[in-house]
């Protein structure tokens, strides 16, 4: 499997590190580029400006109502 890097300002990589511990961002970071990568998928010509990051409350499968 490759292995795919960008640069990221100081900053950035600076807040990334002050995350608490509990926050495990390469999951956060596996997710949004699978997303990122079925969209390009479906339509090629999409640039960064054609994408927006959401926060959405996940679906509970809890609260799914019995037969």
């Amino acid at each position: 499997m490759a292995k795919y890097t960008a640069t990221i300002d100081e900053d950035t990589r600076q807040r990334i590190l002050a995350l608490p511990g509990r926050v495990h961002f390469s999951a956060f970071m596996r997710k949004a580029l699978t997303v990122f990568v079925e969209e390009l998928e479906k339509n090629p010509d999409l640039g960064p400006e054609n994408f927006i990051i959401t926060c959405t409350p996940r679906k509970d499968p809890s609260d799914r109502k019995g037969r």
